[in-house]
């Protein structure tokens, strides 16, 4: 088979992205450098001049992911920050990503080494990127609304796991549903936050 020609750039994004597709289908025992090369259609040594090991392929798989992820996060509080609608937006964009991505959503929380604490003790530097991004937008509106301070974590870790179950039940290959969860989430978002966080539009 001949092999496959890319650019320095793109031979390092396609081995990252094929790297995930055989972490999701095959699992960390069987993944290697070489085949994530095959799969490429590169030869064997080509991989090495991106990454020394399969844990270094990982490791960027890994922040490939986090990296896409927190920018669009980012991104929807540069447009909606200090509006009604930022929560509901950053649900809607969690919700979009990995129904755009589902093999990112498999690799990211089964496969990858992403550490998300729930128990607000530890260093944000050492935690999962988004969920930084999205507690500390979460606990900026809870303080403007005069939330109990000593109920906020309770609040932040309820609205993850909504958002992370609905996104879940959306990338998953045996759950049927006949409409749109991009659309749907923002129906999902108003229940949540008028009942629940008891912030209301003015």
């Amino acid at each position: 088979m001949p092999k496959k020609q890319y650019h320095h750039k793109d031979l390092r994004n396609a081995l990252i992205e094929k790297g995930i597709e055989i972490v999701n289908s095959e699992g960390l025992h069987s993944f290697s450098l070489r085949k994530v090369a095959a799969a490429c259609g590169v030869s064997h040594a080509a991989p090495y001049s991106h990454f020394q090991s399969k844990e270094e392929l990982l490791d960027a798989m890994q922040q490939h992911i986090t990296d896409q992820f927190s920018q669009m996060l980012d991104q929807v509080i540069l447009n909606y920050e200090n509006t009604p609608e930022l929560l509901k937006n950053m649900g809607v964009a969690y919700v979009s990503f990995f129904v755009d991505n589902p093999h990112y959503f498999s690799f990211i929380y089964s496969q990858s080494n992403a550490k998300i604490d729930l128990t607000f003790l530890g260093s944000d530097a050492e935690n999962f990127r988004p969920f930084v991004i999205y507690k500390t937008v979460v606990s900026k509106l809870l303080n403007r609304v005069n939330y109990p301070a000593e109920k906020q974590i309770d609040v932040i870790i309820a609205l993850w796991a909504f958002i992370h179950g609905l996104t879940s039940l959306a990338t998953m290959n045996n759950v049927s549903y006949n409409g749109n969860w991009k659309q749907k989430v923002i129906d999902y978002m108003d229940i949540f936050a008028l009942s629940f966080l008891k912030i209301t539009e003015d």
